[in-house]
C-alpha cells in the first residue's frame, strides 16, 4: 500500500507487452517510490540501464548499492599494488554512463576508470561522466598493459564479446580479476578461456531481466531505490543525452522518422533518451 498514489520507478516483465502503454501491470517486488526532488525523466533512466550498471559493478567486485551517503569507500588495492582499475568497454552509452558515475560516487579517487569509445564526442562524454581516461575500442591491447600481469582489475564489457575483443580483455585482465559480459550474440558461444584460466580470473554475465525470467527474484526495487537516493543527494545525475529535449520527448514525436526511437536504434546515442507515454 505504500506504493498507492505515488510516482514510481519499475522494471517490467519482458515476456509481456506493455512497456510503452499508458497503463501496465507489474510485480510489486519490482517497484519503488520516486523520492521528492527527482524528476520523472531522471527516474526513467534507472530501471534497465542503471540497474544493469549497478549489478555489473557488484559482479566485478565494486558494490555500490546502499553506499555510505557519499562517504568515499576504501577499496582493496590491486594484487599488483597499483590503484584498482575499472575498464568499461563501450563507456558512452546508458549503462556505461551509469557504471562510471556510480563507481566514481562510491570509490572516488581510490579507483581509476578507463572507458573505450569510438569518437571525440564520446571521449568528452565519458570524461564528463567521471572517467579518468578514454581509449579507442581497438586500442585496448596497445594502450593498456598486457600479458601475465595485465593492467585491469575489473572489466565491464558492453559490446558483443567477439573473439578479438575477448582476447584483448584476457590480455589486460590482472590476475584474479573479474570480467562481466553484458551483450551476448554469436561470440558468446565460443569464448577462449585459456588465458583467463591461467590468471585465475572470473567471467560472469549480466542480464537485468534474468531474475524475472527465472522467477528467482533479487531485490531490484532496492537497487533502483539506491540509485534514486544517490540522485536526490546529488552524488550522481541521470545521464540524459545531450540530444534529449523535453518538448520532443512525447511518444508521438519519438516515433517519427528521425525521432528518439530511431536515434536509439542507430547505436550512437551518448547517455540515455527517454520518452513520455500518456498524460
Amino acid at each position: 500500500q505504500q506504493l498507492l498514489h505515488k510516482q514510481v520507478c519499475f522494471l517490467a516483465d519482458p515476456r509481456n507487452d506493455g512497456s510503452y502503454a499508458q497503463y501496465i501491470v507489474v510485480d510489486h517486488r519490482l517497484v519503488t517510490v520516486i523520492p521528492d526532488g527527482v524528476p520523472l525523466e531522471a527516474a526513467a533512466c534507472i530501471p534497465v540501464a542503471g540497474v544493469t550498471a549497478l549489478e555489473c559493478l557488484e559482479k566485478v567486485g565494486l558494490p555500490v548499492s546502499n553506499s555510505n551517503n557519499g562517504v568515499v569507500t576504501p577499496i582493496m588495492p590491486s594484487p599488483s599494488g597499483e590503484k584498482h582499475r575499472l575498464l568499461i568497454v563501450g563507456g558512452a552509452g546508458g549503462v556505461g554512463s551509469w557504471a562510471t558515475q556510480l563507481a566514481r560516487s562510491v570509490y572516488g579517487s581510490n579507483i581509476e576508470i578507463c572507458c573505450t569509445t569510438g569518437s571525440q564526442e564520446s571521449n568528452d562524454w565519458c570524461i564528463k561522466m567521471g572517467a579518468d581516461a578514454t581509449i579507442s575500442h581497438n586500442e585496448v591491447e596497445t594502450q593498456l598493459g598486457t600479458g601475465p600481469k595485465g593492467s585491469c582489475d575489473s572489466i565491464i564489457c558492453l559490446a558483443e564479446p567477439t573473439s578479438a575483443i575477448f582476447a584483448s580483455l584476457a590480455e589486460v585482465l590482472r590476475p584474479y580479476g573479474k570480467i562481466c559480459l553484458v551483450v551476448a550474440g554469436e561470440g558468446i558461444k565460443a569464448l577462449d578461456m585459456s588465458f583467463i584460466f591461467f590468471k585465475c580470473g572470473t567471467v560472469c554475465t549480466e542480464t537485468v531481466f534474468s531474475s524475472i525470467r527465472c522467477s528467482n527474484y533479487i531485490d531490484q526495487a532496492s537497487e533502483m531505490c539506491s540509485i534514486l537516493e544517490a540522485i536526490k543527494q546529488g552524488r550522481v545525475t541521470a545521464p540524459l543525452s545531450d540530444a534529449w529535449e523535453e518538448d520532443k520527448s512525447d511518444w508521438k514525436n519519438a516515433a517519427e522518422k528521425g525521432g528518439y526511437i530511431d536515434m536509439v536504434g542507430s547505436g550512437h546515442v551518448k547517455g540515455k533518451l527517454v520518452m513520455k507515454v500518456g498524460e
